[in-house]
């Protein structure tokens, strides 16, 4: 990505085409229109929805808290997807129409996509039917374009050349499609060989995902806890593929995808540090509205006495906060209002 942005920015003013629209080709689309290019254009195969890295003033993946899926998963999309509608309007208008609704795909996080798109800088161009000579592109709504770079961040492959062939078939077994127990054991070679970031988070970093994997790994080889057997782990992943594919959209690059709090909670449950709320009553406003990595060390191996304070300190976000005081006190005057009224019944 790097290499490809310095190269075409040392002459302003060239006709970009950027293929791809997740993360990485958003990026490189806003710098090149930033650095003074007369015009990018994206050409999106999939096209996917646009997150506000900002929601209401709060990172947007502050709002993927436990509380939040405590409710079904289709609920939560209808949720998110009209809070996304009413902040930036429905995609068609910016040329955007992605496949599928707003949670089956991973989302692309840009605060300025839109802003370029408004302004003429960035148009969003359909998928590319064939590039002919001097960089004539046709996209397959018929039209042509000339362009001067074309910049191709159309995602990757999953590769694993420092292992056999043979134990290779055991882990990839398809495109990009991994046969490891909760994205990081293998039912063949088991707590031998674990994998750590072998997942895409729906959300927030990879960061703390990848510290639970690794307290796992860290865990088994001490022999504290043990793995199921090979059966059982196998029969899981067949389970979470099968859900995967039933609710994701049928991608490559949707392989991995997991959500950070559920994934963490379902290992963390494990090791023996999932947070119990009864336990911590004190912090349960904190640990159902607001999102900490510090919360999975309150208990259990690798315990830390600072956990407690540090989940204090990360407050729910306001929406979150007013909202629920909205609910709870609603629910109160419901429950007062009806003792009175089976009082007046009975007296």
């Amino acid at each position: 990505k790097q290499w490809y942005q310095r190269r075409v920015a040392i002459t302003p003013g060239k006709r970009v085409l950027v293929v791809g629209m997740g993360n990485s080709a958003v990026d490189i689309a806003d710098n090149q229109a930033t650095q003074g290019q007369s015009h990018v254009d994206i050409s999106a195969r999939s096209p996917t929805w646009v997150f506000s890295p900002y929601v209401l003033g709060c990172p947007v993946d502050h709002y993927a808290t436990r509380a939040l899926y405590m409710l079904p998963l289709s609920i939560v999309e209808k949720i998110v997807q009209t809070i996304m509608c009413i902040l930036l309007g429905l995609p068609k208008q910016w040329g955007i129409y992605p496949l599928t609704s707003i949670l089956r795909s991973q989302p692309t996080v840009s605060h300025t996509l839109y802003h370029h798109i408004q302004r003429g800088s960035i148009s969003i161009k359909p998928d590319i039917t064939s590039i002919g000579p001097g960089k004539k592109v046709t996209f397959n709504d018929g039209t042509t374009d000339w362009y001067e770079a074309i910049i191709l961040a159309t995602g990757y492959t999953f590769g694993l050349p420092f292992i056999s062939k043979n134990d290779r078939e055991h882990i990839i077994t398809g495109v990009n499609e991994l046969n490891l127990y909760k994205n990081v054991f293998s039912p063949r070679f088991g707590s031998s060989l674990s994998f750590i970031g072998f997942v895409q988070p729906t959300s927030g970093g990879l960061v703390t995902m990848s510290e639970m994997q690794a307290r796992w790994a860290a865990e088994l080889a001490c022999g504290t806890v043990q793995l199921p057997t090979p059966t059982e782990m196998q029969n899981s992943v067949n389970e979470d593929r099968c859900w995967e594919r039933s609710w994701y959209y049928n991608s490559k690059r949707l392989t991995i995808q997991k959500i950070p709090i559920l994934y963490n909670d379902d290992i963390a449950e494990m090791i023996g540090c999932k947070p119990n709320i009864r336990k911590h009553p004190t912090l349960a406003w904190n640990l159902l509205l607001s999102i900490s990595a510090f919360q999975w060390r309150l208990d259990g191996p690798d315990r830390w006495s600072g956990a407690e304070d540090m989940i204090k300190k990360i407050k729910p976000t306001p929406f979150y906060h007013y909202s629920m005081l909205f609910i709870l006190t609603l629910a109160a005057l419901l429950i007062l209002g009806a003792l009175k009224f089976i009082l007046c019944q009975l007296f």
